[in-house]
């Protein structure tokens, strides 16, 4: 689904008759689903690398800031199957990867690891199935600030004008939260908000949509077992 898909689609989820929102509103909000759903459902990626000198090697392409190891194999094909300790250590000169064991120089480790999804003019790596959720969150947000603005412009207004932007201001803010929802539903999990019984802002996710979890081992350890 193209960049472009994802913006008209998102137009005609939060309806903005009267041109509040700018295109750099509507992109920030694309961005903050994008990094909502990768915290949600981050991306399963699969990279082979190659062992250097003094027990390091480099990370796997793809691998982002917020990425995280699942599992580490080596010597790759092996029956049963063989993990070894692996973790992501940050040096001044970039992300590096170091074994608990010996590796030897020059042997392949298959590294599984969990990082955020692409979503840009030229890369998509959101599921057809959750393309529309990730959508309803960007508009979740759009509506939230309709709702915000409609509200504080209330305050300017007089008679039916101030009734119209007051009706507005709901009608938006029961949007949001409609939106909200139908984001955890398509993507099957449960609204933290609703689940705390937090849920009296519709818009209070916005705060931290941009939040990795708080399971990103970095510097921890695979365990053996599996992935």
């Amino acid at each position: 689904m193209a960049l472009a898909d994802f913006q008209a689609l998102i137009g005609d989820l939060a309806r903005d008759q009267g041109e509040v929102l700018s295109a750099d509103t509507r992109a920030r909000a694309l961005e903050a689903a994008r990094l909502q759903y990768s915290a949600d459902r981050p991306r399963l990626m699969v990279d082979d690398v190659t062992w250097q000198a003094d027990a390091l090697a480099p990370v796997p392409t793809g691998w982002t800031e917020s990425a995280w190891i699942k599992a580490a194999e080596y010597p790759i094909g092996s029956d049963p199957l063989s993990l070894i300790d692996v973790t992501a250590h940050l040096s001044p000169g970039g992300w590096q990867l170091m074994a608990a064991q010996y590796v030897p120089v020059g042997a392949q480790v298959r590294v599984t690891f969990m990082a955020e999804h692409e979503l840009s003019a030229t890369a998509d790596t959101v599921p057809v199935m959750h393309r529309l959720a990730v959508a309803q969150y960007a508009a979740h947000l759009l509506c939230h600030q309709l709702a915000t603005y409609y509200s504080a412009q209330r305050e300017t207004m007089l008679g039916s004008d101030a009734s119209m932007t007051e009706t507005r201001a709901r009608e938006f803010a029961a949007r949001s939260k409609e939106l909200r929802s139908a984001y955890y539903v398509g993507i099957g999990l449960t609204d933290p908000f609703k689940a705390t019984g937090s849920a009296s802002a519709p818009g209070s996710a916005a705060a931290g949509v941009v939040s990795w979890p708080s399971r990103n081992p970095r510097h921890r350890l695979v365990q053996r077992g599996g992935l």
